[in-house]
Parts: C-alpha cells; structure tokens; sequence
C-alpha cells in the first residue's frame, strides 16, 4: 500500500505541470512575460526530478495501469513546446506560422519511435523550447533572427543526430551533471534579474549549452542510427 501511495504521489507530481502550464497561459494572456516564464522554469524543475523519483519508487511495477510515459510526454509537450512558442508569438513577435511549423515538428519528434534511443541519446534537437525563447530574449535577438533561430531548431528536431541526455546518456555523466549545476544556478539568477540581467552573465552562461552540442557530436560521432531507425 505503501509503495503504490507512494507512485500516486509521483504520478501527481508529473501532472501538475499541466497545473503550472494553466497558470502560464493565464500570465502569458495578462501580458506577464516574466512570470509567465518564471512558472515555465518551475514546471522544468518538476520535469527534472520527477523521472528519477519514477524509477526510484518503481511505478511501473506499482501502478501498471497508469502510462507515465506518456504522462511525461503529454505534460513535457505542453510546458516545453506549446506554451514557450505561445510565449515566443506574444512576445518576440516571432510569425505565427513559424511557431507552428516549430510545434508541428516537435509533435512529429515527440511521437518518433525512436525520440529516445536505445542507448540514451535524444534522436535530434530535443524541444527545449524555454531555453531558446529565453535566451533569445535575453540577447535581444529580435524577430527576424528569433524566426531563423526557431526555423533551424525545428528542422534539426527532425534530423537524424544524436544530442546528450543528460540524466540518462552514460558516457561522461558525471562531468554533464556536474556542470549543469552551476548552469542551474546561472538560470536561476537570470530568471531573477530578467530584463536587467546583465550582458556579461548571459555570454557566461553560455558555457553549458556550448559544452552540451560539443560533447554531444563527439559522443555520438561513432554511434551511427541503425538504417531502420531513420524512418
């Protein structure tokens, strides 16, 4: 009784990014981009944990009947996809039809067989759309570029390559862990200051998703998608 209360309470957890989505559409609709991105932030972190207590309670084993996978997925496309690109048409000004070829191709990535393979890796850009919005901001990229920018993203979440996942993928995790957690720290006080964050604290934090597509390519250089996995 234990172990299955103990799976209903991670379940929850997981679904409450769908409450912490609700209430980012309703800042985003106030105009509140700060906030709004602050609550994206808080439903990250949930996402971030919320994996590791999963396996750790076993819910597979406890509460069969509930698919967490797809649990995770439904919340992850809501709150890593959906509202960041809201967020992006509201305040970048970025064309709606280029955040909605960005949610087409994400829905098409989420939905891939094969989005996560076998050996750990993300099968292409992984969707982490609050990043990109974010830091498009934050340099002030302005419409055009932020349109070029999620145009490219959103091709590559189709392209067969392998990027790092960080809290799966074996080789090298303890350095990618490590590293994130000052990366964290940085994301933390950037949400804090916002739209004063200065200059040099963005460039510095760059360090993270700089090291990410480097040891991603490297790691995956030599560990080549079986042909049947491309379709």
């Amino acid at each position: 009784m234990k172990h299955k209360l103990l799976s209903y309470t991670v379940h929850l957890l997981t679904a409450s990014g769908v409450v912490l989505a609700f209430w980012a559409v309703f800042l985003i609709m106030q105009g509140d981009a700060t906030n709004a991105l602050r609550v994206l932030a808080l439903a990250a972190l949930v996402d971030a944990v919320d994996g590791s207590l999963a396996r750790r309670v076993d819910v597979r084993r406890h509460t069969p009947h509930i698919d967490g996978d797809l649990l995770d997925n439904l919340v992850d496309y809501l709150t890593w996809v959906f509202l960041p690109l809201l967020w992006a048409w509201t305040f970048l000004d970025v064309p709606f039809l280029v955040c909605a070829a960005a949610m087409l191709c994400s829905m098409l990535g989420f939905a891939h067989k094969h989005a996560k393979t076998e050996d750990q890796f993300f099968r292409g850009f992984p969707s982490y759309w609050n990043l990109v919005v974010f830091y498009l901001f934050l340099l002030d990229a302005g419409a055009a570029t932020s349109s070029v920018v999620v145009l490219f993203l959103a091709a590559m979440v189709l392209t067969p390559v392998k990027l790092v996942y960080p809290s799966r993928t074996p080789a090298l995790q303890k350095t990618t862990l490590l590293l994130s957690v000052p990366y964290v720290v940085l994301l933390g006080v950037m949400l804090f200051y916002f739209r004063e964050t200065p200059a040099w604290l963005v460039y510095l934090s760059l360090y993270y998703p700089l090291y990410y597509v480097v040891i991603s390519f490297y790691l995956a250089k030599d560990r080549a998608f079986p042909s049947e996995k491309l379709q």
